[in-house]
């Protein structure tokens, strides 16, 4: 289990939107930004018991402004880049192809909805069948852009992994 995460605001909507935000119970510990309380109060989504905000350190401020101007990432997500380097963290939880881009310059390890989703099959918090449905529904239920190649790979490991 990894100790602590960081997320911006796309995956804590996503999970949301197909009814699965006990995912998350597959981290120890859930850190947001402020913007990122702020995008989930504008887009109407509660937050999770398991997510805490974090305060950025004026140094990281900084960083997170640097980040916005130099890699034109939202405040949000260079919040959250900021953040998981504030925090040490194990991983930053992302769905923007840019804000894993920038994460992965800085050496933060970045993952998506999908991969937390798989995450929770493989520590057996949710089963193969609602995993195949879960992955599906991100497809077609969830405000997340993913192509069906994805989640026909998503599905064919899923179905090969072995418990």
């Amino acid at each position: 289990m990894a100790n602590k995460v960081v997320s911006n605001t796309g995956p804590l909507i996503h999970l949301t939107e197909i009814n699965l935000i006990k995912a998350l119970d597959v981290f120890q510990e859930i850190c947001i930004p402020d913007e990122v309380k702020n995008e989930l109060i504008r887009n109407k989504i509660n937050l999770p018991k398991k997510v805490k905000v974090t305060h950025l350190k004026p140094q990281f401020k900084d960083v997170a402004t640097i980040l916005v101007n130099k890699f034109s990432l939202d405040l949000g997500e260079a919040q959250a880049i900021a953040l998981a380097l504030q925090e040490r963290a194990d991983y930053f939880l992302t769905d923007d192809l840019d804000a894993r881009t920038v994460a992965n310059i800085h050496n933060v390890e970045a993952h998506g909805t999908i991969g937390i989703v798989l995450r929770a099959f493989r520590e057996n918090l949710i089963n193969k069948e609602t995993t195949i449905k879960k992955v599906n529904e991100l497809y077609t239920q969830s405000s997340l852009f993913i192509t069906q190649d994805l989640v026909n790979q998503a599905i064919k490991s899923i179905k090969e992994f072995k418990q």
